[in-house]
């Protein structure tokens, strides 16, 4: 079976271009391509994972963002969602980054919200979403 592909072009700042690479070279990947396919089947099964919760959650959400970033609009969006964040924590991790690691309990449509929001911020650079317990 031949699969019909289709380009996509896009732009990366340089060090994205040097990690992208990297992982090619390193994780053994044919080429960039493979590597990038990969990364969005990744990116597509963590939403189906986010999609499917349902009622309440426990979870925890860690970000990184540069400082120089809209902070405010990720500021907004936690207070936004205050209602579902129960601990928060702030880093500094060196003069141009931040950490943030919410603790998340919660209606999970709640907890959707606050990721969309957060990974629509311009400045963010990560963020890992773990989802401890499936509270009924």
């Amino acid at each position: 079976m031949v699969l019909s592909l289709t380009i996509v072009t896009f732009s990366l700042p340089q060090d994205l271009e040097k990690n992208l690479n990297d992982i090619v070279k390193c994780m053994g990947f044919l080429n960039r391509s493979e590597a990038i396919r990969h990364a969005l089947r990744l990116l597509a099964s963590e939403l189906m994972v986010l999609e499917s919760l349902k009622g309440k959650v426990l979870a925890i959400i860690a970000v990184v963002y540069r400082r120089d970033s809209q902070k405010t609009k990720v500021h907004r969006i936690q207070h936004e969602h205050g209602d579902i964040i129960n601990a928060y924590f702030h880093a500094h991790i060196d003069n141009k980054k931040c950490l943030e690691i919410m603790v998340v309990h919660g209606d999970a449509e709640r907890l959707r919200g606050l990721v969309n929001g957060l990974r629509g911020s311009r400045g963010l650079e990560q963020m890992k979403v773990a989802v401890l317990n499936r509270v009924e």
